[in-house]
């Protein structure tokens, strides 16, 4: 039997202590993490005495004992991960109000809490359900390691492309924007590269679209082309508002379009649908047997209502909306990209905009002139309310040095490495921004040596 070297032993056991030490440092380190984020008890009692909610009300809506409750209000006992969840859906907050955590700072720990589940093993089983993991093994002891920042066995993280998956499945369970989870990732696992997010969008799909575009008549092609196109003009038009007002409208108000008026043209004209028509040679009113071949197929939907008309009085009304089906096979029968917006995780022209700004000020003691929606978008920030998640791109703080002052916008942590990440596919996707040299100004620590993105 052969016996071996004993230095090979001696250096055998020499590497296991020195990863032992390492996954401690890590788990210590994460536990510091955690108890950064408290809790807090007397926004919980305003809330609820706010509110006019007593203690047995909140405990019943939330599924706890009053005296539990209680512990909370005290500063006793702290919320579990789908307590705290509940308390976020009765108040109608976030989990940025419940505790001292700021937005745009969340790990891929906080996600799963906030997302209500205490326990890694039932988070990592609801995954490894999901079809983009099919062929990938995660169990809740993987999920720890990855949330905490250490090497994940197997082929979960092997390479950018399967942490993408990994990151749309967790985007899937935890119900949010995949950018959200592809950031909480780099600040949990910065020096990693970014994960890359599987395409939408297979070729049997594409090809089953294309199978139902074919399967229209010419007519009613021209039908689904006018809607869609009328549809993208609708889209427009509300972005604008957007930017005007900032405030949104549910897009069952605004994608609902008029198709018919039950009157005579010469008191209510022609509705901008039958203006595309009759561009395409379709002198029809809009409510015969093509409309509802489409709203059959489930490519559009149909609704009648009446409308009070100046000069005509009460008048029916025929409104048509595009189903995500009819807009998915009308792209592919038109040869339209899905989206003229960013895939996730990159950001939306003027939002790239606003961050490059940020860093070439940087060099000149920041930005003094960050105001509008950037700073719900961009920045670490606290505050009340369900407001739309935080890239965390931007701080604000003194100079680096200076212990007093005026403070400016600095590009933060993630909002270098986010740049440092997808650079490259900046420049090709929005080319009239202008960039040059930004590569020089990202400080060493965030350079990644592989570039992510879309592949």
């Amino acid at each position: 039997m052969h016996t071996p070297n004993p230095m090979f032993l001696e250096y055998f056991e020499l590497e296991l202590v020195l990863v032992s030490c390492m996954e401690l440092f890590h788990t210590i380190l994460w536990s510091s993490m955690a108890r950064e984020e408290s809790f807090k008890p007397e926004v919980l009692r305003q809330l609820r005495e706010l509110g006019g909610v007593s203690r047995r009300a909140l405990a019943d809506a939330v599924g706890v004992t009053q005296r539990t409750v209680g512990y909370w209000e005290s500063g006793q006992r702290k919320p579990e991960a789908r307590q705290l969840h509940a308390l976020m859906s009765f108040f109608k907050v976030d989990v940025h109000y419940l505790t001292s955590r700021p937005r745009g700072s969340a790990t891929l720990r906080d996600l799963r809490r906030e997302a209500g589940f205490s326990s890694a093993d039932h988070a990592a089983q609801a995954v490894s359900g999901r079809k983009v993991m099919r062929g990938i093994s995660f169990d809740g002891t993987k999920l720890l390691r990855l949330e905490r920042g250490l090497p994940v066995r197997g082929a979960a993280c092997s390479t950018p492309e399967h942490a993408g998956r990994l990151a749309k499945a967790l985007a899937l369970i935890y119900k949010l924007p995949e950018h959200v989870v592809v950031d909480a990732w780099c600040r949990t696992r910065p020096d990693e590269p970014a994960p890359v997010l599987p395409r939408s969008g297979s070729r049997s799909e594409r090809s089953a679209l294309m199978e139902t575009w074919n399967s229209l008549n010419d007519r009613q092609r021209i039908y689904l082309e006018a809607c869609f196109l009328q549809d993208m003009e609708e889209q427009r038009a509300e972005r604008e508002r957007y930017a005007h007002t900032g405030k949104r409208r549910p897009a069952a108000e605004w994608r609902k379009m008029t198709l018919a008026l039950y009157a005579p043209p010469e008191i209510t004209g022609f509705s901008r649908l039958q203006e595309r028509l009759r561009d395409r040679g379709v002198h029809d009113p809009g409510t015969g047997p093509s409309i509802a071949a489409l709203n059959r197929r489930g490519l559009i939907t149909v609704h009648h209502d009446t409308v009070t008309i100046p000069g005509a009085g009460l008048v029916k009304r025929t409104r048509v909306e595009m189903t995500k089906q009819g807009r998915a096979v009308a792209r592919a029968g038109l040869g339209v990209s899905r989206s003229q917006s960013a895939p996730a995780p990159m950001m939306s022209v003027w939002l790239w905009r606003t961050l490059v700004r940020v860093a070439y000020a940087s060099q000149h003691g920041g930005d003094y002139d960050l105001v509008g929606r950037a700073r719900l978008h961009l920045t670490v920030k606290t505050g009340p309310g369900q407001e739309a998640p935080s890239r965390g791109y931007l701080e604000h703080k003194l100079p680096d040095g200076a212990t007093w002052g005026r403070h400016a916008w600095y590009p933060s942590a993630s909002g270098w490495r986010h740049i440092a990440d997808y650079l490259a596919q900046y420049r090709e996707l929005y080319p009239t921004v202008p960039t040059d040299g930004l590569e020089d100004l990202i400080p060493p620590q965030y350079r990644t040596p592989t570039v992510s993105g879309g592949s």
